[in-house]
């Protein structure tokens, strides 16, 4: 269940007064957190700017991929226009009742399944869907869908590959989001919790500069970073060949699978 916090999460625009941070923690006790003021929105990782940080603008409907290992920045732009290919799952959703009280706030919990199949429950919060900058988040979730910054071809290979569980998520979130809260807590089909919010700082003091995107840094955008990424598979390409040819037919076709999946088996 950890795709519906992290891309809800991620995936926002806000008009704050003043500044808002959302801390939450995954099952390992490690924490993340998102920043917002204003326009902007940044989500950093538990390890912080070492493995790289998302920054949002709200009124341009940008992402911005910051990477300072590989001092690049990836740009994802919103195509209002671009209608892609959505796979369907069958989603059923059922009211549990209340749940405890998650950073503070009253829940419900909600249960998930995908073609029939369990995928753990959520607890929701309509008192903290109620606060400003978190009612607002919940009306703009919808424009700012992931699935728009993606090329048809990798939205294709998500599909493809993604469990019944995340696509289920996905469709929650387009369906289901404002009425039942904001997501607090999401447990797995064992009841294990997977991802917490633990905080929601509506009077948070943030460091000057914690949106500013580093003008030293090379841009890409997402259709540049697959084209480069075919290159490289267009290269590896003869090995991969070489390699089948010392496989069984059933681990030829095992590979051959997984690489429909991705872009189409070597010819």
């Amino acid at each position: 269940m950890r795709l519906l916090l992290a891309t809800v999460l991620v995936s926002f625009s806000l008009t704050a007064l003043g500044s808002t941070v959302i801390e939450s923690k995954d099952a390992n006790g490690e924490v993340s957190k998102i920043s917002i003021d204003g326009e902007w929105a940044r989500f950093d990782g538990a390890e912080g700017d070492k493995d790289g940080y998302m920054l949002v603008n709200s009124k341009a409907q940008k992402f911005y991929m910051v990477v300072p290992a590989e001092r690049t920045i990836v740009e994802f732009s919103v195509d209002k226009n671009k209608k892609n290919k959505k796979q369907k799952v069958d989603v059923n959703i059922k009211e549990l009742g209340n749940g405890p009280k998650v950073a503070g706030y009253a829940t419900r919990e909600y249960e998930l399944t995908a073609n029939g199949k369990r995928c753990g429950s959520v607890l929701f919060s309509k008192q903290a869907a109620g606060i400003k900058d978190v009612s607002k988040l919940m009306s703009t979730i919808g424009a700012l869908d992931p699935e728009a910054f993606m090329p048809e071809e990798m939205l294709q290979g998500f599909q493809n590959a993604a469990d019944p569980c995340d696509m289920a998520e996905m469709q929650l979130e387009e369906q289901e989001l404002v009425k039942l809260g904001f997501p607090m807590k999401s447990l797995d089909p064992k009841g294990k919790t997977e991802n917490e919010v633990v905080s929601i700082d509506e009077k948070a003091k943030l460091k000057p500069g914690l949106f500013d995107l580093p003008n030293a840094y090379s841009r890409t955008t997402v259709k540049q970073m697959m084209e480069g990424m075919r290159k490289e598979m267009e290269g590896a390409m003869d090995k991969i060949k070489e390699m089948m040819k010392e496989m069984s037919p059933e681990e030829r076709a095992k590979m051959e699978q997984m690489m429909k999946q991705f872009g189409g088996a070597p010819q």
